[in-house]
C-alpha cells in the first residue's frame, strides 16, 4: 500500500546520515508514522495534491452542502447523526492506517523522512499565500480599515451570514487546485485586476511586458539587449526540472516574469527583417548572479525568497538569464 502519493521538492538525505540517526529518534519516527500518513492525507484535501481528484471533490461537495443545509439538519433532528456519520468516517479511516501499518514491513527511516518532508512542503503550500504577502504593520491596519466595512455592509444587505460562511469555505478548499490557480493566472493578465491587488494588497506589480532593453540607439538603428529568465524546480527523485507548479511562474519569462519563449524557439518582435543580431548565440549573463556562480543561477527557497548563490538543502527553485544583442536597423538605413 503506498502512502505518499503527491511528488514535492524536498530535502536530500544521503544514506550515511540515515545509518547514523539515534535508535531512540527512529523509534519516535516510526511510531509517528502512522500520524505522518494521517497528516498527508488530510492535507491532500486542502491542497489538491493527491492521486484522486474526483473523489476529493466529493469530500467538499459533502461539506459544502452540510453547511448551506445546517440550519435544515438542525431544525430535523438530523445534526446528531450527521455528526456520528463523520465520526465514524473518520474513526474507520485511522484505524485503518494503523492495522495495514502494523500487518506490513515496518517501513524504513528514508520513507519516514520522505513522508514527513511532504508533509512539510504541504503544509509550506498552504501557508506560502500569507507568507507572500508579508504585510507590515501600517498596511496591514489600512488593509483591515478597508475589509472590516466591506464584510459589514455585505452582511447586513448583501448575502446571509451562511451563504457567506459557505463561500469562504469553497475559497479556502480549491484555492490551491489546478482550475483555480489557473483562473488566477488568467486574471491576473488584466491590469485592473493588478492595479486593485496593489492597492489593496501592497504587492508591487510590475506593468513592463517586454523582454528587451535598449543599449544605445542613433538615427542608423537601435542595439537591444534580449534578456530571457530561465526558473527551475527542484522534485524529489527528480532533480531540478523544467516542470514548475501549474500556478507558479512560466519556465521562461521577462523581467515581469510573463511567459515567454525559450531561446531557442525565440523570434524577433515586430518585422524580423529589420533586426540583426551581434551576437552568434545566446549566452548566461552572469551579472545576474553577481559572478558569483558559474553557471549564472541565483537559488531561492520554495517560495521563490531567500536567494543565495549556491545550492543547498534549503534550495527548491532557482533562475538565471540569457542575453543577447541585435541591432534594429531603420528603413532608411536598411535601403542603404
Amino acid at each position: 500500500m503506498s502512502y505518499i502519493t503527491a511528488q514535492f521538492p524536498t530535502t536530500t538525505r544521503t544514506h550515511p546520515r540515515l545509518a547514523h540517526t539515534s535508535p531512540l529518534v527512529t523509534s519516535i519516527l516510526q511510531r509517528s508514522f502512522a500520524l505522518i500518513v494521517i497528516g498527508n492525507a488530510m492535507m491532500d484535501l486542502l491542497t489538491w495534491t493527491g492521486s484522486d481528484p474526483e473523489m476529493n471533490a466529493v469530500y467538499w461537495i459533502t461539506v459544502y452542502l452540510s453547511v448551506y443545509y445546517f440550519p435544515c439538519c438542525a431544525y430535523w433532528l438530523l445534526l446528531f447523526p450527521l455528526l456520528v456519520l463523520g465520526y465514524c468516517s473518520v474513526n474507520y479511516y485511522v484505524n485503518s492506517v494503523y492495522l495495514d501499518i502494523n500487518s506490513q514491513e515496518k517501513p524504513t527511516l528514508e520513507e519516514i523522512l520522505n513522508g514527513l518532508d511532504n508533509l512539510v512542503t504541504k503544509c509550506e503550500l498552504v501557508a506560502s499565500p500569507l507568507v507572500a504577502m508579508a504585510l507590515p504593520w501600517p498596511r496591514l491596519l489600512s488593509y483591515i480599515a478597508i475589509v472590516t466595512p466591506l464584510n459589514v455592509v455585505m452582511l447586513k444587505w448583501v448575502i446571509s451570514l451562511r451563504t457567506y460562511v459557505l463561500l469562504t469555505v469553497i475559497f479556502v478548499s480549491t484555492y490551491h487546485s489546478v482550475w483555480f490557480q489557473a483562473s488566477l493566472r488568467i486574471l491576473w493578465r488584466s491590469q485592473l485586476v493588478r492595479n486593485v491587488c496593489y492597492f489593496v494588497v501592497g504587492s508591487h506589480v510590475s506593468t513592463t511586458s517586454n523582454n528587451y532593453r535598449i543599449i544605445n540607439g542613433n538615427k542608423n538603428g537601435k542595439i537591444i539587449q534580449f534578456q530571457i529568465l530561465e526558473h527551475q524546480r527542484r522534485w524529489f527523485g527528480i532533480g531540478w526540472s523544467d516542470k514548475l507548479l501549474p500556478y507558479e511562474r512560466s519556465n521562461f519569462t521577462n523581467e515581469a516574469f510573463q511567459s515567454t519563449s525559450s531561446p531557442k524557439e525565440f523570434h524577433f518582435p515586430f518585422n524580423s527583417k529589420h533586426w540583426r543580431w551581434l551576437q552568434e548565440a545566446w549566452h548566461v549573463d552572469l551579472e545576474y548572479c553577481k559572478n558569483k556562480n558559474s553557471e549564472g543561477w541565483v537559488y531561492y527557497d520554495n517560495y521563490w525568497q531567500a536567494p543565495q548563490f549556491n545550492d543547498s538543502l534549503t534550495s527548491f527553485t532557482r533562475s538565471r538569464r540569457w542575453t543577447r544583442k541585435a541591432v534594429l536597423v531603420t528603413e532608411r538605413s536598411s535601403n542603404v
